[in-house]
């Protein structure tokens, strides 16, 4: 075994990893940073010589020490670099201790060219009523991932449903959980925001299934973690769940800005902490065969040129129905539920126009 992971790591020095050249070190490092959060946002993924020994003694697949994450073990993509477009699926989940611990609050597709060429993200709308994949009832579906028996199953199930609707294969996941994100905020010692408008919510989730009031003013903010997950989480008022994906793609966009604006001389502390924050609270398929091409990703990607785009509103309308006994709020395609045909035309729309 020792053996195989000399050759291994040798393939890898002369194949994956330049020769250290001391301008261009930091910049680098800082893509990979970025790139686990966005292109992933966003797809963000630190290439060193350590994390490298780590995918291989992980058997090629980033498995996680979170339980809430660490479903199961899935085989890495192994993704075809012949396509024409890319796409990875990144999920938000609340985790333990949380209220809705594997509900999918962030539901973001990145698609991009071969090439990163022409990245566009999609946020699917977790209210969205769809039908159970091969069963005969209705859920909304952020519920998808968690009914998995494991993280493989829940995976498949979100994804299968997610080609539905969008007519998108998904190649990539990444699936973070909202501590990971409070500590990185944390380590970035808080974030700037500008809230556009006053915010009420009386009815945010507390511990233990109980409500607690969270509230901000319009104008800017400087938040630590815990006020951050709160307001990308917070969604009763003026603009429901659209204005909350508005502020989560706001958030995201900020934590790239501050992560490439770290120094990587007189930051790598903090820099290495993200590293340490992103290999714990994250679950993915990007494995060690696409580690190369993830790596010419990063270096010819400009995350400037993503754009988000929320399912628009005139595609989808509400409504209130009765859900395990429980009026809920929910989403459903204009044209009727489960037909996704205008949906998958403004998909393609967008990523023909680019």
């Amino acid at each position: 075994m020792q053996r195989q992971l000399k050759e291994l790591n040798k393939v890898l020095e002369k194949n994956l990893v330049p020769k250290p050249v001391k301008q261009k070190v930091g910049p680098i490092f800082k893509k990979f940073v970025v790139l686990i959060l966005i292109i992933i946002i966003p797809l963000i993924l630190i290439l060193t010589v350590s994390p490298l020994n780590k995918f291989l003694k992980r058997e090629i697949i980033i498995t996680i020490q979170n339980p809430i994450l660490n479903f199961g073990r899935i085989n890495s993509s192994s993704l075809s670099q012949d396509k024409d477009r890319i796409n990875l699926l990144f999920l938000g989940i609340p985790g333990r201790g949380y209220h809705g611990e594997k509900m999918t609050d962030t539901i973001i597709i990145i698609n991009s060219g071969p090439k990163a060429e022409n990245p566009v993200g999609i946020s699917i709308p977790r209210d969205l009523l769809v039908k159970f994949p091969d069963k005969n009832y209705y859920v909304k579906i952020n519920s998808l991932y968690g009914a998995g028996a494991d993280g493989k199953q829940g995976i498949e199930l979100i994804t299968t449903k997610i080609k539905e609707i969008t007519d998108l294969d998904i190649d990539y996941f990444i699936v973070f959980d909202l501590e990971g994100v409070k500590s990185l905020i944390g380590q970035l010692n808080g974030i700037d925001v500008v809230v556009k408008e006053n915010i009420y919510d009386p009815k945010f989730p507390g511990p233990d299934d109980s409500y607690e009031v969270f509230s901000i003013s319009r104008g800017i903010h400087h938040l630590d973690g815990e006020t951050t997950l709160k307001y990308i989480r917070s969604r009763n008022q003026t603009g429901g769940d659209f204005a909350r994906i508005q502020r989560q793609q706001e958030v995201i966009n900020i934590l790239k800005n501050r992560i490439l604006s770290l120094n990587f001389f007189w930051d790598f502390p903090t820099i290495l902490n993200i590293w340490k924050t992103i290999n714990t609270h994250t679950y993915t398929n990007i494995g060690l065969d696409d580690i190369k091409y993830a790596w010419n990703l990063a270096k010819k990607t400009n995350l400037d040129t993503i754009k988000f785009n929320t399912l628009d509103q005139e595609l989808l309308i509400s409504d209130e129905i009765m859900l395990d006994n429980e009026k809920a709020y929910v989403l459903e395609p204009e044209t009727g539920v489960e037909n996704y045909q205008e949906i998958k035309n403004y998909i393609k729309q967008l990523i023909t126009n680019l």
